[in-house]
């Protein structure tokens, strides 16, 4: 077996944002929320209260490259409202008082209709969504999303990373974030139609810590592939709990993604078990995770347990934004 662990620490490294990245971001997060909570408390007396949602706050975000594109998720959460919806403003108005805030603060603003997007020069972008805390069918408290053509309907993205911190507490090593970003750093190289929330679910749901990292990886993949061979869905865990994010997938892109997962299991396997030394299976880990990405290794550290089998089929580069 390939001693992989020291280029795994690496690879993780790579994908990681820096500081100065992270730094960056976080200012034009917090202009933005300056100029929002001025121009809310100005025309409708309100101050709303922000969260920063998604892969950011759950530590599983991506370095983009140069030439790439990053989003950070901004909850804009309205106040002062009652849980009874008659009572609340049309969800295209607030869109367009978050619109009215931010405009010309950036070389772009675009009205999504599930948020106000702020398009900044330098390759990131800010998504504004915008909650009231309502209540559910059930009179249970839930977070509702300013839908432009649907107005408020249920969204929890705080609950949703409140589930997923909840998880990576059960893992000490941080291999399940690790394996998060490794598995999303994947699809975005190959470019795989499996978004960021489905492999958080996924590999929470499937995690095996087999106390390396490649070796966690490998099982992982092999146990998302069998689940999804089974029963191609993936149901979010928190409301509402009956979206299936693969829902809108083809049958050929069902065929497709368990193709490219198998693919990707094959060659983790051939990496960490057959190939010659700890170079011949950076090598191959290049080709699926990108060669800018993982690091190369040396040709001295050879496997103990070499036995050449054929080296399976390759899997293609494309490329995509990082979310």
């Amino acid at each position: 077996m390939n001693k992989l662990e020291e280029l795994f620490v690496k690879f993780n490294k790579n994908i990681s944002l820096t500081d100065s990245y992270k730094k960056k971001i976080r200012t034009g997060r917090d202009s933005v929320r300056t100029k929002i909570n001025n121009h809310f408390e100005k025309e409708v007396g309100i101050v709303p209260v922000h969260y920063t949602q998604g892969s950011y706050a759950m530590h599983t975000a991506i370095m983009p490259l140069a030439n790439e594109d990053f989003d950070l998720d901004n909850g804009v959460y309205l106040q002062g409202y009652d849980k009874n919806r008659d009572d609340w403003p049309n969800s295209s108005k607030v869109h367009q008082l978050v619109i009215e805030a931010v405009e010309g603060h950036t070389k772009e603003t675009i009205d999504k209709e599930t948020c106000v997007r702020v398009v900044y020069q330098d390759n990131y972008h800010l998504d504004l969504p915008i909650y009231i805390i309502g209540e559910d069918d059930e009179g249970e408290e839930a977070a509702c999303l300013a839908h432009k053509q649907d107005g408020w309907v249920i969204s929890d993205p705080k609950a949703f990373r409140n589930w997923f911190n909840e998880a990576t507490k059960q893992v000490p090593s941080g291999s399940l974030r690790r394996s998060v970003k490794y598995l999303k750093q994947w699809a975005h190289q190959n470019e795989i139609d499996i978004s960021g929330m489905a492999i958080s679910i996924l590999v929470s749901e499937n995690f095996s810590d087999e106390k390396e990292d490649a070796l966690t990886l490998l099982k992982i993949v092999t146990d998302i592939h069998d689940k999804l061979v089974d029963d191609y869905s993936c149901y979010k865990p928190v409301r509402p709990t009956t979206e299936d994010l693969f829902s809108k997938h083809s049958y050929n892109d069902q065929l497709t993604n368990l193709n490219q997962l198998k693919t990707l299991k094959d060659r983790l396997a051939f990496a960490i078990y057959d190939s010659e030394n700890q170079y011949e299976a950076s090598l191959i880990l290049k080709e699926i995770f990108g060669d800018g990405r993982f690091p190369i290794g040396s040709k001295e550290i050879l496997n103990n347990k070499f036995l050449k089998t054929s080296e399976p089929e390759k899997v293609g580069k494309k490329n995509r934004h990082y979310a």
